[in-house]
């Protein structure tokens, strides 16, 4: 909203509303009468999009734009940088409002397009990819200049749905290690994942030279670290001195190749990434304690594998609290 402040015999009209709040509107008039009228013509102008404003705003296509090619390139992780291509390019070929003056997107436009995209998806989801846009805004308004408001800091927040804690079968392990479907590629591909549990854009990125006697050399991790190093069991050094590296896969093919089999063994409700957590809950069972796991799944947040090892404990709770049964004669 508008003030006015009197200096000397004048009053001076400000405006700080919407682009505006940053770099207000001002100007001095003799009456005080004259200031308020000043504000309301405006502000009306404003809020129906009739204030010719000196500022050039791009659309948020260029925005987009704009980020892919200054800020994405410098992200650490090639799966980032690929992430933000991809969810970005999907935004500017779904978003209805993608050729608005980024100072006309509002939060309601950001609100319709998230109650679309979660129909059939997961809340986890759409927290990830929205923080990509929530940086691309941050950046126009502090390093580029843009006086816009926050569009997101209002936006209502969703609740995270429930960790995923599926595991891997006995039966659905010698399926996809052994059955006459899986070929010798995919058979070293899955046995390896649930050996270390190394992300699917590790595994694709191993090279003979990472490789080093009973260690494996990561250049690039999801967290954004680099050249990393994890220790490798003897079951995962043969494994991979037996693969043909590089592995000549990319990740849609890699996709592709997991729900053809999936399909042919009827296995359901099981992604790829579930081997990686199936490998962590092995190691938490297998008593290496839950820093020694963090290197080797290169989790910051420790608290993610705090939620793996609880649920393996739980079971094992409810057995000591069975104890006192099993003294009993029968």
């Amino acid at each position: 909203m508008g003030s006015i402040r009197k200096r000397g015999k004048t009053f001076r009209a400000i405006i700080r509303v919407g682009e505006f709040r940053l770099r207000p509107i001002q100007k001095t008039f003799p009456t005080k009468e004259l200031a308020k009228r000043f504000i309301a013509e405006k502000e009306y102008q404003i809020f129906k999009g009739l204030y010719n404003s000196n500022i050039k705003y791009p659309t948020l296509k260029e925005l987009i734009k704009k980020y892919l090619l200054e800020v994405t390139p410098h992200k650490k992780s090639i799966e980032v940088r690929n992430k933000e291509k991809y969810f970005l390019n999907q935004f500017s070929a779904n978003f209805p409002e993608i050729n608005y003056k980024i100072n006309n997107i509002n939060t309601q436009h950001v609100a319709s397009f998230r109650d679309r995209y979660l129909v059939g998806r997961k809340v986890s989801s759409w927290k990830r990819n929205i923080a990509i846009c929530k940086h691309m805004w941050a950046i126009a308004m502090t390093e580029w200049g843009y006086p816009i408001t926050d569009i997101f800091s209002n936006l209502q927040k969703q609740k995270k749905s429930e960790p995923r804690n599926r595991r891997l079968t006995e039966k659905e392990e010698v399926l996809l290690t052994k059955g006459n479907h899986t070929s010798k590629l995919m058979r070293d591909i899955i046995e390896l994942a649930i050996e270390t549990g190394l992300r699917r854009g590790e595994i694709l990125s191993i090279r003979e030279e990472h490789i080093r006697k009973n260690t494996l050399l990561i250049p690039e991790r999801k967290n954004g670290s680099t050249n990393s190093s994890i220790p490798l069991s003897n079951k995962a050094q043969h494994i991979l001195s037996n693969m043909n590296l590089p592995i000549p896969l990319n990740g849609d093919g890699l996709k592709t190749k997991w729900r053809r089999l999936k399909e042919k063994y009827e296995i359901e409700n099981l992604t790829f990434h579930d081997l990686r957590h199936e490998a962590l809950s092995r190691y938490l069972e297998n008593g290496v304690s839950i820093p020694d796991v963090q290197v080797l799944s290169g989790h910051k947040d420790v608290r993610v594998l705090m939620n793996v090892y609880a649920n393996l404990r739980a079971s094992e709770v409810a057995e000591k609290l069975n104890y006192n049964d099993s003294k009993k004669p029968f």
